[in-house]
């Protein structure tokens, strides 16, 4: 077991007002899940959802969009601009868990794709304290069909972010 700090910066408090319902949705439907196991599920299946909806045309998103609330930041709401966003949702949901303590390898998985450095530092700490725990995430990021299509879509950020002269 390794604790979890809480972040420095919480994502409701620094994400705009009109996202915070959202955010919150996110969080309370991944909450329900009874374990990490059926947790994880969630985190992909929701995150993966919301990348096909950013990748249909802007005209068939906002047809869509006209009777609720919008995920979207500013530019095209493309798939660049939802991956940009998708550590800060990671976030909102881990945010919303208000966990204490990681256990397992689904949630050190979830844990690393977060925008808060003190959840990838306890996924991190708790792959370290055991060889077998390191190895278990490892072995979840090569089998899990779900998981490794987000951290794919994690990678096309990072490597367009961090590449000199890409566009942020």
């Amino acid at each position: 077991m390794t604790t979890i700090d809480k972040p420095a910066r919480s994502v409701f408090e620094t994400s705009p007002e009109k996202l915070r319902p959202f955010l919150e949705g996110l969080a309370a439907r991944v909450s329900g899940g009874s374990n990490w196991l059926v947790r994880k599920k969630t985190v992909c299946d929701l995150l993966l959802g919301l990348d096909a909806f950013f990748a249909l045309p802007a005209a068939e998103r906002r047809a869509l969009m006209a009777e609720g609330a919008t995920p979207e930041e500013d530019g095209d709401g493309g798939p660049a601009d939802f991956r940009k966003v998708l550590p800060l949702y990671v976030g909102a949901i881990l945010e919303g868990l208000d966990e204490s303590a990681l256990t397992v390898p689904e949630q050190a998985a979830i844990y690393l794709l977060s925008i808060h450095p003190e959840h990838q530092q306890a996924a991190e700490r708790w792959m370290l304290a055991d060889p077998r725990n390191g190895k278990a995430v490892r072995k979840l990021m090569r089998t899990d069909r779900r998981y490794r299509q987000l951290m794919d879509r994690m990678a096309d950020h990072w490597r367009k972010t961090r590449t000199p002269g890409a566009a942020a």
